[in-house]
């Protein structure tokens, strides 16, 4: 419900980022790590969010395009980097513009949103905002970024290298 506070169960600490001309968040204990935009192996016949998949740590990771999910159509920046989230024992990066910094924010900043503000896109991974002394920020939970059958779906990508090449 608008104006009523959401009680969430993070840290506090808030990795802010910019996606167009937007400022979002996670979490902190939600990303593994982030990385600078490095080539993505394409694969065929993938939504057109996911841009492919990229190799960390001995892992095959699918990357989403967090401006084409959104549904943001903006240039995007030279400082673009892959944010590489935690979601459950399932890796997942998102590219995004730019990295800000980190927030220490506490439960009373927090607000949710009322449905009738987001899309139906933003309204699967973005639900509350946070205000700062700097404006506010949009909060992305990571879970809802993808839906669960986009997720098993790319799920597969995982054991590409663990199959070894197809024979024709």
């Amino acid at each position: 419900m608008y104006g009523q506070k959401e009680m969430i169960k993070e840290s506090g600490q808030l990795v802010t980022f910019r996606v167009g001309k937007e400022v979002y968040g996670i979490d902190i204990f939600r990303i593994q790590e982030v990385i600078h935009l490095r080539k993505i192996n394409a694969i065929p016949n993938s939504p057109d969010f996911v841009e492919g998949v990229i190799e960390v740590r001995d892992m095959i990771v699918p990357v989403v395009d967090l401006k084409k999910r959104l549904n943001i159509h903006e240039n995007g920046s030279a400082n673009r980097r892959i944010v590489i989230l935690d979601l459950q024992k399932r890796l997942l990066g998102i590219i995004v513009d730019e990295i800000y910094k980190v927030l220490l924010l506490e439960q009373k900043d927090y607000e949710t949103l009322p449905d009738a503000v987001l899309g139906d896109r933003e309204r699967s991974c973005v639900s509350r905002l946070a205000k700062t002394q700097d404006g506010l920020i949009n909060i992305i939970t990571p879970e809802r970024i993808l839906s669960r059958g986009e997720m098993d779906a790319l799920d597969c990508l995982k054991d590409l290298d663990k199959k070894g090449p197809v024979d024709a």
